[in-house]
């Protein structure tokens, strides 16, 4: 893999593992994770101070793969003010800004000086407080004048040595690639910010749900996993299933995302898996829905300043989110006598076609749900089918994120936006 590719959430298809053993050793998950308190209240939670054996279809080829992402750089927490935080324009090809700090302390080591390049919505925080990062981003897409923000900060640098008060220090998270030798700056934050990554989220999440099996007797699949350096999303599903007539079977299941990049959070959603009749693998829509039903819990969010014990503990609730189809039955639009199919396909279709469509550039998805391409849809099945073949494109993931959604959104409410 490349570098910038550690950068990029990947979705990657459970069908591509193949020859799993379906097992792996506690020790295994729980040397994934860096965070030694975590660490040790998973061990103590989980009673996994013997090595035990955990069972879960992939699980033996997935722990190689978070271990390739979350190993790859040493993370470092710095602690600088911004008088002592410069920025410039680096001249490669990928618009990057460049951050020099000085002066900051790693606990009780002082660092005199540290170059690195930002990532992710690190320039957005780093100028958001001053109000300046609309025209800072101006600069980097389209001007990238060295001058120009040479300037915006020469005037900052004066008006604090002007004031001469105290400014409060920021945590500035450092990733460091040992392989090319290159500091990145993650994001910036108060102190409060705790270390849950990605690999926290995918040791806990397994864990539970394997203490859940064991206690209830109901198994589950991994069916979707998406993973960068900094983000996590994993979807599992139950093995109960309710069957619709000539349509196919559709699964509880969760989806599980952490975004550590700073300004997100840790949050679980309900989900459905629609594994369609008479398609291979491939053929499945995942549903997420957002109306209130009841008393039905539908999502939870954590923070990544909540106190370890707090996050471990917020893991152990997460099945319950796994609601059967019976519980939303009602509200789904596509199953309503009156209907249209193709109306459907047309809320898709606007969606994707727009001139402000993310989906613009993908030919293939287009082709699936014009007019022109597919004619009139009169059966659901077929909609069904063309719903699955669109999960099957490959794409960003951002998109395929998007995607789910807007086909999630039409099919059980009629329309293309929450």
């Amino acid at each position: 893999m490349e570098i910038k590719d550690f950068f990029l959430q990947k979705n990657y298809k459970m069908e591509n593992f193949v020859d799993s053993k379906g097992y792996i050793y506690s020790d295994q998950l729980i040397d994934l994770i860096k965070n030694e308190e975590v660490k040790d209240l998973i061990v103590a939670k989980y009673k996994l101070e013997d090595d035990t054996k955990i069972e879960f279809d992939k699980i033996d080829q997935l722990v190689p793969l978070v271990k390739k992402y979350t190993s790859r750089f040493e993370q470092m927490r710095l602690m600088a003010t911004s008088d002592n935080v410069l920025t410039s324009f680096d001249s490669n090809e990928n618009n990057d800004v460049v951050f020099t700090i000085r002066n900051a302390k790693i606990e009780d080591t002082v660092v005199d000086e540290l170059v690195a390049t930002g990532l992710y919505d690190s320039v957005n925080m780093f100028y958001k407080g001053r109000k300046l990062s609309q025209y800072i981003n101006y600069l980097k897409k389209n001007v990238r004048d060295q001058h120009l923000l040479h300037a915006v900060n020469k005037s900052w640098q004066d008006h604090y040595l002007e004031k001469k008060s105290k400014l409060s220090q920021r945590l500035y998270r450092i990733l460091y690639d040992s392989v090319d030798e290159r500091y990145f700056l993650k994001s910036i934050n108060s102190d409060k910010y705790r270390e849950y990554g990605v690999a926290e989220t995918f040791v806990l999440t397994i864990l539970e749900l394997n203490r859940v099996s064991a206690v209830k007797g109901n198994s589950f699949k991994i069916s979707s996993v998406a993973l960068s350096e900094s983000k996590i999303e994993i979807i599992l599903r139950s093995s109960q299933q309710t069957y619709l007539k000539e349509l196919g079977y559709i699964y509880p299941s969760i989806a599980i995302r952490n975004e550590d990049q700073g300004n997100t959070s840790i949050g679980f959603y309900s989900s459905l898996e629609f594994k369609l009749a008479h398609e291979d693998e491939n053929g499945k829509l995942y549903f997420f829905p957002n109306k209130r039903v009841k008393d039905i819990k539908l999502d939870k969010t954590i923070n990544h300043t909540v106190v370890a014990k707090t996050f471990v503990e917020s893991y152990g609730n997460i099945s319950e989110f796994f609601h059967d189809m019976e519980s939303f039955k009602e509200e789904f639009y596509f199953l309503k006598d009156a209907t249209s199919p193709d109306e459907l396909r047309a809320k898709i279709e606007e969606k994707i076609i727009s001139s402000r469509s993310p989906f613009k550039g993908i030919k293939e998805l287009k082709d699936l749900f014009t007019r022109d391409k597919v004619g009139h849809v009169d059966n659901l099945s077929t909609l069904l089918k063309l719903c699955g073949k669109a999960e099957m494109i490959d794409m960003n993931y951002d998109l395929k994120f998007e995607l789910r959604y807007l086909i999630s959104n039409v099919l059980l409410y009629g329309k293309h936006t929450e």
